[in-house]
């Protein structure tokens, strides 16, 4: 089992989406590299994740919102944490989704690492390696999920948690279109 993946986006298959795991690990020096700027990958909470696809429709959407030039902020790494989110609050989207100092496990996504350098990176950071991503089924926190995005019991009678997270990812613009206005 690949203890990472890594992914043409779908549009622009010169560009490549990586997804990884790391569990038992301090997010603390991690962090403070990716918010100095020495580092540009995405942190992720782990609690947050159902599994890699969730990841990978945000960060594809991410590429494609660069690509167009609608990014809503400053860098491809951080439109993926947003992406994620169901909120139009980028501060808050942060806060939810984005991994802390006192995380322990960490989902990294990054986009366009042709030849792992950054991946590298993180390893070297953490003095780990990532596990199998099928351990995130085992550190997503389905309550806490069901609640950020909404999803109902109803909906849930006909569809699996991970692709109503999905279908809202990837019309987050739609959904929240209208919203706050009288």
């Amino acid at each position: 089992m690949a203890a990472y993946i890594k992914v043409p986006h779908t549009l622009y298959p010169d560009k490549t989406i990586t997804v990884a795991l790391y569990r038992n690990v301090s997010c603390k020096e991690l962090r403070k590299s990716v918010m100095s700027g020495a580092i540009e990958v995405s942190l992720l909470k782990t609690s947050m994740v159902i599994d890699e696809f969730q990841v990978l429709v945000a960060a594809n959407k991410a590429l494609h919102l660069q690509h167009a030039g609608t990014m809503m902020t400053k860098n491809v790494h951080s439109e993926i944490l947003f992406c994620l989110s169901p909120s139009k609050n980028i501060s808050e989207s942060f806060q939810s989704f984005g991994a802390a100092d006192s995380d322990t496990n960490v989902v990294v996504a990054i986009a366009d690492d042709q030849d792992d350098e950054r991946l590298d990176k993180v390893s070297e950071i953490l003095g780990k390696s990532p596990v199998a991503l099928t351990e995130l089924s085992e550190l997503a926190d389905t309550k806490l999920i069901t609640k950020a995005y909404k999803v109902s019991a109803d909906e849930l009678n006909s569809y699996d948690l991970r692709d109503a997270v999905v279908s809202r990812i990837s019309a987050k613009e739609i959904i929240t279109a209208g919203k706050g206005k009288v």
